[in-house]
């Protein structure tokens, strides 16, 4: 039966100072969590008085939620996954309106016990919202449900889309949410139903009335359910480049097939990338960001007109922008990425941080595309952060690409390019060889694989295995690479279904999914001159891992 106000729990009934107190600390928790660590701690902590708190506040959010997949969610051997599961409430309702084919994830391996003693689940499987959850193929369920996911601290925005992935297309997936919080479009998650919907990914089929959330603490606050049907157009039709690279690169009889790094790329890539950077071996980020604070100022001064070649995290951009307001003139900020997910969420990023003070004009396409229909009387700042320049395949690819770049801007411009340097192997192999971040990220290319193509790679036997190796020499470059490498621990028979295709990869074989390029100081003026460009200023972290080269057309005037 559908539940109404009138059947509701009221706030009639105090709660007792003790489970006031508790449920204080709990949600103060809650709401300060900030990573992965931080919840499962929480959890932990409340997992034995989790059921009891929620019956003494009068919480629901379960049951309504059970109420609405069933008018929608098809009969009992539906298979539904209870996503953010926690003791396994909603899945105890589902089991009472007649599902029998239920599984449970969760981050908690405490939540999960208890939800194991409700007797209603055939599966469980703890694992993280936040990341890719591998243990599933594209369309194991029928539907999903997701209770109190999506609220300040709690699971992310993109967490839905991973929940899309694994439920066939006409399956259903119900959440609940806080009102204000999608009125507020707290933590992007409104915006990205609104993504996936504009996508083709899902359609809406219900939402619930507004209900109060804590009955017996905060009638006021009200949540409500969505419910989405997932459809047909939710897969995304694979590039045709994209197809015919790892067709190559599969059928080669190397033990290394090789694919170009520019095919890892899609929004979950860039979130995992994030992830990878922050790790404690990764160096890269730091030695640029002390540059850039350093010289953002004599950077800044010239022109106020700043354009980025890709856009991820605002962070490295805003030390740029904070220096450039402080010469009073009018800050114009130009990203450009063939990603529009990305580019809103940068917009996004950089409005909430300045408001009017900079003007965001975002540019949807290619660089060359773009940088050429950009004017800027006084010119320009054009930058290409990180060592995505290590990224291209070749020395002579690297020198063409800067070439491309140079022939669209103006002789005032100026091109910030970013350049890993040569160090001590150990330093490398430690960035590159560590972590689970990094695995996570480098084996994003066989994710992309399975996801696209219908692969059935088992990605949990993926190894980190890059290697640090030199170059042959080209014009006078002396360069090394870090060879981007992952490798299968054990033999794997794959089919891909979108090419017809079956593999096999015998144990110890690996995939390439990029080079890492490191150059010398003496390689980035050779670089500059064979593309056709000068090079004004070179700066230098401390340790000397990093440089930040300002380049120039060769017809530039002289300063």
């Amino acid at each position: 039966m559908l539940i109404t106000l009138t059947e509701l729990p009221t706030s009639e009934t105090a709660l007792d100072r003790e489970t006031e107190s508790r449920l204080q600390e709990i949600w103060k928790k809650a709401y300060a969590a900030k990573t992965r660590d931080d919840l499962v701690d929480l959890y932990a902590l409340w997992s034995d008085s989790y059921d009891e708190d929620h019956e003494a506040i009068g919480y629901f959010g379960h049951r309504l939620t059970a109420e609405v997949f069933a008018r929608h969610g098809g009969g009992a051997e539906a298979r539904v996954l209870d996503a953010g599961a926690g003791t396994g409430a909603g899945g105890v309702e589902l089991a009472k309106r007649g599902f029998t084919h239920l599984s449970a994830l969760d981050l908690s391996a405490e939540m999960l016990e208890k939800a194991r003693a409700k007797g209603v689940f055939e599966e469980l499987y703890q694992a993280d919202l936040g990341a890719p959850l591998d243990t599933f193929e594209s369309d194991r369920f029928d539907g999903a449900i997701l209770v109190g996911v999506f609220s300040y601290g709690q699971a992310p925005a993109h967490a839905l889309e991973e929940i899309v992935r694994l439920v066939r297309p006409g399956g259903k997936i119900a959440f609940t949410m806080r009102q204000d919080f999608f009125d507020e479009d707290a933590m992007g998650v409104r915006s990205f139903m609104e993504e996936l919907e504009e996508a083709g990914a899902w359609r809406c089929v219900e939402v619930s009335e507004p209900h109060p959330y804590l009955p017996k603490k905060d009638p006021t606050v009200l949540f409500r359910v969505w419910c989405y049907e997932t459809l047909e157009t939710k897969r995304r039709k694979p590039a045709p480049e994209f197809v015919t690279e790892v067709r190559r690169a599969l059928i080669a009889p190397e033990r290394v097939r090789r694919i170009d790094h520019a095919h890892i790329w899609d929004p979950m890539a860039s979130r995992l990338y994030n992830a990878y950077i922050e790790s404690e071996d990764y160096y890269l980020t730091e030695c640029e960001e002390e540059i850039l604070i350093t010289h953002a100022a004599q950077i800044a001064e010239e022109h106020p007109v700043f354009v980025e070649l890709g856009c991820g995290s605002a962070r490295k951009i805003r030390h740029l922008l904070d220096a450039a307001l402080e010469t009073g003139d009018e800050v114009s900020y130009l990203p450009i990425d063939l990603s529009e997910g990305a580019l809103a969420a940068t917009q996004a990023e950089i409005e909430g941080a300045y408001g009017q003070r900079v003007r965001v004009d975002p540019q949807h396409g290619s660089f060359r595309e773009k940088l050429s229909e950009i004017p800027a009387e006084r010119g320009k700042n054009v930058f290409f952060f990180g060592s995505s320049i290590g990224n291209v395949e070749t020395p002579e690819g690297t020198a063409a690409f800067l070439h491309e770049i140079g022939e669209v801007m103006t002789p005032l411009d100026r091109l910030y390019v970013g350049f890993d340097l040569q160090k001590d192997p150990e330093v490398l192999l430690r960035a590159y060889n560590a972590g689970g971040a990094n695995l996570a990220f480098f084996v994003h290319m066989v994710r992309r694989i399975n996801h696209d193509l219908g692969a059935n790679f088992e990605i949990d036997a993926f190894r980190l295995g890059s290697t640090y190796d030199a170059e042959t020499p080209w014009k006078g470059l002396r360069t090394c690479c870090m060879n981007l490498k992952i490798f299968t621990e054990k033999d794997q028979d794959v089919h891909v279904p979108a090419l017809s295709l079956d593999v096999h990869l015998d144990a110890g074989d690996a995939i390439q999914v990029g080079t890492s390029r490191k150059f010398r100081t003496d390689d980035i003026r050779l670089l500059s001159m064979e593309a056709g460009m000068r090079m004004r200023t070179l700066w230098l972290d401390q340790k000397q891992y990093y440089a930040l080269a300002e380049l120039v057309r060769e017809d530039a005037p002289l300063v």
